[in-house]
């Protein structure tokens, strides 16, 4: 945190910029990845309960990593229109 109570604060267009954008795309496709998982497992007719369970855990860990995502991009773009 830089004290503002916001997540992560860093300049757009440098690296540390680069880096967090290149992690946040991993997060989105991690996510992507989790939902076809679980879909997949919701209509398998011989998927286990511990299945099901292990791939809702990891959809909810995926969601709440989306929406910190969803909260930088927000920061960002608010930034920028105030530039």
């Amino acid at each position: 945190m830089d004290g503002s109570g916001k997540t992560a604060y860093c300049q757009p267009g440098g690296l540390v910029s680069a880096i967090a954008y290149a992690a946040e795309e991993k997060v989105l496709e991690v996510a992507a990845e989790d939902v076809a998982r679980a879909r997949a497992l919701a209509v398998d007719k011989d998927v286990t309960r511990a299945e099901l369970i292990s791939a809702l855990l990891f959809l909810s860990h995926s969601c709440l990593a989306v929406i910190d995502v969803a909260g930088c991009r927000l920061e960002r773009a608010e930034q920028q229109l105030t530039e």
